[in-house]
């Protein structure tokens, strides 16, 4: 990485900056997939070998397969080239005015090779599976603001901004999958005897943005703030690609006025309060088009079928904020408090919204509704002791509150089979919708259901809201310790009051004995009389009893650090040298039974929430480091 500063004349400057990056990533299938190793390794019943008597891989329980072999036979490589690239230029002119341009490009490069010997279980299926892909992503942004500053008898200061910037974003991949190769030795797709997949994609997206800011500050006692932008996506219908965003905020600095020259104590204190729009963008390229896909074809010529409804009238989704709050310092900010309270309603929720299925599509992408957001927020920081031994502490605190206030027709957004996620009026979003499970019949061993309407027959009538994904508050605690040299600090985080679905322990304990691999088929049903929460034979319905509190507190990271004495970096030629080790995700506290209660397998979706299915745990990561200044 370079970056480079040059000063052409007097108001003139010139900059530029350079990364390059090359990485070799070697991987194994994570989530949303039953074909990796993890998912593998929990299903598999510890009874199995690992190896048959001759050496070879045990795989004798279909349909799972072995997770070692997995590990140490697949191929799976992920070659990476990264480079990002800027140029800026900045000339000051006349009084008070700066014009900046400035251009950046970042270009990614991914390919992909996995090959599955027939030592693997999945391997074995095909005789060998093989699969290339790559993906060539390129973005280009640029900008251009002029900048106005100007202060009028040292007591009114202005600031003006008006810039316009846009972004190009383009996207191509290529994959091939194919099978039957000759043996372990020929694993790229040219050896292989049957092309089993084969696909090429292009994308291409663009943002264009006007915006303008006014700042004025009497004697940086009041501030006034005033912003508005124009953004226009290429996601959207060609009836609304623009979307109009206005702000403003208030700032009082109170402890400039003479009368709080009387309170010593207060070190700092300003009041708040702001109002404005903003934009979401967050869906699918090509949602507002009517879309066609080839490969549908019928002797032996090419054929193409709809996959989408278009929907020209797509829009930007808008939320209004109104916040207040205050920032306070006492003691000479030995003690500062930041404080936010806020309320958010968002219009045009952009939502699948369900459609009749004769139509030949069962959802269409549309701005369907409306949902309120509201909350505090408080950040704590104080300064305990100084001195030669220091000790400083943050702690943050925030709470939310969410609720979907209008849908269309009142029509709820169900889970589309990939969870158990809703959205419903009057609820928050996301809420977990299933079966309440009652427990176990002791004299049948089968799984009793809540009756809601107690016609003695459990139908889809009987699902209920079951939990809720969004948690009623978050914290935060970092301290820091420093005494000659020496630092330390440690980072704890909580989320508290949210629901995770499991859904790895529904899938390990599914219609069939022999899914039952958790600890808990110890406790089974086995005669009529026995008393348990554990069925013999599950469902397999999405119900309550897979609904866990997933509140935790993480240590999430800890640190200690030594900095080199002056004294000594002089005889070492150096300007600073710092050694440090440094530890992340630490250890967990939770009553969550799954591997990790801060998940989502399904991340890519704005309505599936706190779902755990194999997810991979976050890693604990051990870091030890050297920085060097010179």
């Amino acid at each position: 990485r370079v970056n480079v500063d040059h000063k052409l004349l007097k108001d003139l400057t010139l900059g530029a900056g350079v990364s390059m990056t090359y990485s070799v990533n070697h991987r194994v299938e994570g989530d949303q997939t039953t074909y990796g190793p993890l998912p593998n390794a929990l299903s598999e019943p510890a009874i199995y070998p690992v190896y048959n008597p001759d050496g070879t891989y045990y795989e004798g329980n279909l349909p799972y397969a072995n997770p070692v072999a997995i590990i140490n036979e697949t191929k799976n490589v992920a070659y990476t080239n990264r480079n990002n690239g800027n140029i800026y230029l900045e000339y000051k002119f006349l009084d008070g005015f700066t014009f900046t341009t400035k251009w950046s490009a970042d270009v990614y490069n991914l390919r992909e090779h996995e090959y599955d010997p027939i030592t693997t279980a999945q391997g074995k299926k095909y005789n060998g599976l093989g699969i290339e892909g790559t993906t060539y992503v390129s973005n280009l942004v640029g900008s251009n603001v002029l900048q106005y500053v100007k202060t009028v008898n040292k007591v009114h200061n202005f600031e003006a901004m008006a810039g316009f910037s846009f972004e190009k974003y383009a996207r191509r991949t290529t994959y091939i999958e194919a099978r039957d190769f000759p043996n372990e030795d020929f694993q790229y797709i040219t050896s292989a005897g049957t092309i089993r997949a084969a696909s090429a994609t292009a994308l291409d997206r663009g943002m264009t943005s006007y915006f303008g800011q006014f700042k004025y500050n009497y004697m940086y006692k009041y501030i006034f703030t005033l912003t508005a932008r124009a953004d226009g996506s290429s996601k959207f219908g060609s009836n609304n690609r623009f979307g109009y965003f206005p702000a403003a905020s208030f700032a009082w600095r109170l402890t400039e006025e003479p009368f709080m020259k009387s309170v010593p104590v207060i070190s700092d204190l300003k009041i708040r309060t702001s109002f404005g729009l903003t934009g979401n963008d967050g869906i699918d390229d090509f949602a507002s088009l009517g879309l066609y896909k080839g490969g549908y074809n019928y002797n032996q010529n090419s054929g193409i079928q709809p996959t989408q409804l278009p929907n020209p009238d797509l829009k930007w989704e808008t939320t209004r904020q109104i916040g207040v709050g205050f920032d306070l310092g006492l003691f000479n900010d030995r003690i500062s408090l930041i404080a936010d309270i806020y309320y958010n309603k968002t219009s045009d929720l952009l939502l699948e919204r369900p459609i009749p299925q004769s139509s030949g599509f069962s959802t269409i992408t549309s701005n369907i509704g409306d949902m309120e957001n509201k909350g505090v927020e408080f950040v704590l920081n104080t300064q305990n002791i100084q001195g030669d031994f220091t000790w400083n502490t943050s702690f943050n605190f925030s709470a939310n509150r969410n609720k979907v206030l209008k849908l269309f027709n009142g029509q709820p957004i169900t889970d589309q089979g990939r969870g158990n996620n809703w959205v419903m009026e009057g609820e928050p979003i996301g809420v977990f919708v299933g079966y309440n499970f009652l427990g176990v019949d002791p004299t049948t061993g089968k799984e009793v259901y809540e009756d809601l309407n107690d016609d003695k027959v459990i139908t889809t009538d009987d699902r209920k809201i079951t939990g809720n994904p969004n948690p009623d508050y978050t914290l935060g605690m970092t301290n820091t310790f420093a005494y000659k040299g020496f630092d330390f600090s440690f980072f704890l985080h909580a989320i508290i009051g949210n629901d995770v679905y499991n859904g790895t322990w529904m899938y390990l304990q599914a219609p069939t004995e022999l899914d039952q691999q958790t600890t808990e088929v110890l406790n089974v049903w086995r005669k009529p009389g026995d008393v348990t929460n554990i069925p013999r034979l599950a469902d397999g319905l999405k119900s309550s009893r897979f609904i866990e509190n997933g509140s935790f507190m993480r240590i999430k990271n800890v640190t200690l650090g030594y900095t080199l004495p002056k004294d000594l970096l002089k005889k070492l030629w150096l300007k600073s040298a710092r050694v440090y080790v440094s530890g992340q995700n630490l250890y967990t506290f939770t009553a969550y039974t799954g591997m990790d209660p801060e998940v989502n397998y399904y991340s890519t979706d704005n309505i599936i929430m706190g779902t755990d299915f194999f997810t991979y745990p976050q890693s604990r990561t051990i870091l030890v480091g050297l920085n060097l200044g010179f």
